[in-house]
């Protein structure tokens, strides 16, 4: 029996925070395997627009896990999922394809304090185990846990600090503006 990660997200884009939660799931929940499950919905994204296609992420994490040095891969089940494509599908359909293996549905401390709103919230858990990104650094370790909600801790210190998706989407707007500002006349004229 094998121990298996399911790690969904929006990835827009793959981050340095990402790429910790997994390196941290493999190490303290013990799995062998990880499977990267980019989705096109996010229910709790207030600004709906994305900077890359679905394919676009699909290829940044390619690249990514092509020099990853443990089992990864990517599942594209989500790609044409519309907003009536849940988490409790996503885990029977890992389920299906692994009926045997133990599967752990890893999700950030953001994410986990909004679980039990999530539709079935009590079903996923029959298929799943949670590990839960924890962000230590917003100074509450240990005050995460729901009591009705169970989970393992991925502890991650302040690995998550400055990394989150929405920082590097604004730093990357930032520096394409940059450049985009500094090959024009309007550039020139402001400085």
């Amino acid at each position: 029996m094998s121990r298996i990660g399911i790690f969904g997200g929006t990835f827009d884009p793959l981050t340095a925070g990402h790429v910790a939660v997994m390196e941290n799931a493999f190490e303290q929940l013990k799995l062998d395997k990880i499977f990267i499950v980019p989705t096109t919905v996010n229910y709790y994204r207030k600004d709906k627009r994305y900077l890359f296609t679905f394919d676009e992420k699909v290829r940044i994490i390619q690249n990514f896990i092509t020099g990853f040095n443990k089992p990864v891969e990517i599942d594209s089940i989500e790609k044409d999922k519309d907003g009536t494509w849940r988490t409790i599908d996503l885990v029977q359909y890992f389920k299906e394809k692994f009926p045997e293996d133990e599967l752990f549905l890893i999700i950030g401390e953001d994410s986990y304090s909004e679980f039990k709103t999530w539709t079935r919230w009590p079903d996923i858990l029959k298929y799943v185990k949670l590990g839960v990104a924890n962000r230590a650094y917003r100074g509450c370790p240990g005050n995460w846990r729901q009591e009705d909600v169970p989970a393992e801790a991925i502890n991650m210190g302040t690995a998550f600090e400055d990394c989150s998706a929405t920082n590097v989407r604004n730093k990357l707007i930032e520096e394409i503006m940059d450049l985009y500002l500094s090959d024009t006349e309007w550039y020139s004229l402001v400085n």
